[in-house]
C-alpha cells in the first residue's frame, strides 16, 4: 500500500501527531458487475447440467430455479471477487501499472469465481447423487440387488463425468465474462478506490493517564461480523417460523423471541456495547445452540416428537454456524474488556478489503440459510431422499 497523500494525515495512537497510512477502500463498482456476471452465468450451466443428468424432483422450472439459485449464492461470488482483488491489492498496490498486473487480477478475478463455481457444483452434484441413490434403495424390492448396484454405480459415474465438463464450462465463462465485464466498463479493473469524507482522529481526554485515540463512529470488526452474524440468525429463525406454525405453535414463538432478541443484540453490538451486552449476546447465542444438538442427538423430551432425534438440514446448520461464531466473538470481546485492552474500544487493525471479505463471508452463510428455510428456494434433504422445503430447525 502507498502513503496517505498530503491532507490526509491524522492523529496515531500514540499522540504524537505522526500520519497513518489511508486504507484503500474496497472498489464495489468492480466487485458486484463481476460478481454477478459471473453468479448468473454459472448459475445457468450449473441449472442445465442438472437438467440434463440431476434428480427428477430438482428439474422442475429450470428459469425459475436458476433465477432463485443464482441470487441467492451471489454473495458467494462477491466473497470471490473480493478475495481476488484483495490478493491482487498485495501483489501490484492499490493501481494497477502495466499489463502483467491488469491480466494477473483479470486471471485472478475468473479462478476466484470458478472457485466458487466448481464448490456449488460439487454440492449440486452430491445432492443429486443422494436423491438418484435414494431412489435406487426403493427399487431394492422390485428389482435384483446386482441391478441396483449397477444403476447406482451408473449414476455416480454420469454425475462425475458431468461434475468434470462443469468445471471446464464455469471456467471458460467466467474468463470470457470477466473479459467482457472489463471492456463494458471501459477497460477499468480497480482493485481499490480513494476513501471519501475519511473520518478523522481526534485527541480526546481518555480514563487513563495520557491520551488515547477517540474515533467517531468507528466499529470493532470483531462487533460489526458479530452483528451480521446476529442479524442473519434473526432472518433464518423468522423464516422457519411458517413451518413450525402447523404442527407446534410453542416453537414458532420460540423462533420469533430469539430473532427480536438477535435483532435488538446485533444494533447494540454496532454502538458501544457493555459488558451486560456483550453476556447477552452470548447467552442468545449459547441457548439455540444446546437446544440444537440436543435435538439432533438424542431429541428434545418435550414437543410433539419427544425424545425423537430431528435430522439437520441447511437451514439449522447455517444458523449454528453463525450462532458458534457470535459466541465465540462475544467471548474474545469480553477477554478484551476484562484484560484492560479497552475492548470495543479497540479498533481491529484490518483493511477495508479484509472487512469486507469477513461480512460478506458472513452475509453469504446467512442467505444460504434463509434460502434453505424458504419453500420454493432451496429444499433440504430428508431421510427418506426426498426433496422438500421444510426447515428443520
Amino acid at each position: 500500500m502507498t502513503a496517505a497523500p498530503a491532507g490526509t494525515a491524522h492523529w496515531s495512537s500514540s499522540g504524537t501527531g505522526a500520519s497513518a497510512p489511508a486504507r484503500p477502500a474496497v472498489p464495489w463498482l468492480t466487485v458486484i458487475p463481476l460478481a454477478a456476471m459471473m453468479a448468473y452465468a454459472d448459475g445457468f450451466w450449473i441449472v442445465s447440467l442438472r437438467g440434463a443428468v440431476g434428480a427428477i424432483e430438482r428439474t422442475q422450472e429450470p428459469f425459475a430455479s436458476w433465477l432463485r439459485e443464482s441470487t441467492v449464492l451471489l454473495p458467494a461470488f462477491v466473497l470471490a471477487v473480493i478475495a481476488a482483488v484483495t490478493l491482487a491489492l498485495r501483489w501490484f498496490g492499490p493501481v494497477l501499472a502495466g499489463k502483467k498486473a491488469f491480466l494477473t487480477t483479470a486471471l485472478l478475478v475468473a479462478a476466484a469465481g470458478t472457485v466458487a463455481g466448481t464448490v456449488i457444483l460439487a454440492a449440486s452434484e452430491a445432492w443429486d447423487y443422494a436423491l438418484q441413490h435414494d431412489l435406487m434403495g426403493s427399487l431394492h424390492h422390485a428389482s435384483s440387488v446386482q441391478s441396483v448396484e449397477q444403476l447406482d454405480q451408473a449414476s455416480l459415474g454420469l454425475q462425475l463425468a458431468a461434475f468434470g465438463y462443469g468445471v471446464g464450462l464455469l471456467l471458460l465463462t467466467n474468463l470470457v465474462v470477466t473479459g467482457w465485464t472489463v471492456a463494458i466498463r471501459g477497460g477499468r479493473l480497480d482493485v481499490s478506490r480513494r476513501q471519501k469524507g475519511r473520518r478523522k482522529d481526534v485527541l480526546r481526554p481518555g480514563w487513563t493517564s495520557g491520551w488515547v485515540r477517540g474515533r467517531t463512529g468507528a466499529t470493532d470488526l470483531r462487533q460489526t461480523i458479530a452483528a451480521v452474524a446476529l442479524f442473519g440468525c434473526a432472518a433464518i429463525h423468522l423464516a422457519v417460523i411458517p413451518d413450525h406454525v402447523n404442527h407446534w405453535v410453542v416453537a414458532s414463538v420460540f423462533f420469533l423471541a430469539l430473532a427480536l432478541a438477535e435483532v435488538a443484540g446485533g444494533v447494540l453490538l454496532l454502538g458501544r456495547p457493555g459488558l451486560n451486552v456483550l453476556v447477552a449476546v452470548g447467552v442468545t447465542s449459547v441457548v439455540p445452540l444446546v437446544l440444537w444438538v440436543w435435538s439432533r442427538t438424542s431429541g428434545l423430551p418435550f414437543g410433539p416428537n419427544s425424545n425423537v432425534a430431528e435430522p439437520a438440514g441447511l437451514a439449522d446448520v447455517a444458523a449454528c454456524l453463525l450462532e458458534l461464531g457470535t459466541l465465540v466473538t462475544a467471548v474474545v470481546l469480553l477477554r478484551a474488556r476484562r484484560g484492560g485492552t479497552g475492548g470495543t474500544e479497540r479498533h481491529t487493525a484490518a483493511s477495508a478489503h479484509l472487512r469486507a471479505l469477513a461480512v460478506v463471508g458472513v452475509m453469504a452463510l446467512g442467505s444460504l440459510g434463509v434460502a434453505g428455510a424458504v419453500p420454493g428456494w432451496l429444499g433440504d434433504l430428508d431421510t427418506s431422499g426426498n426433496s422438500n422445503h421444510s426447515a428443520t430447525h
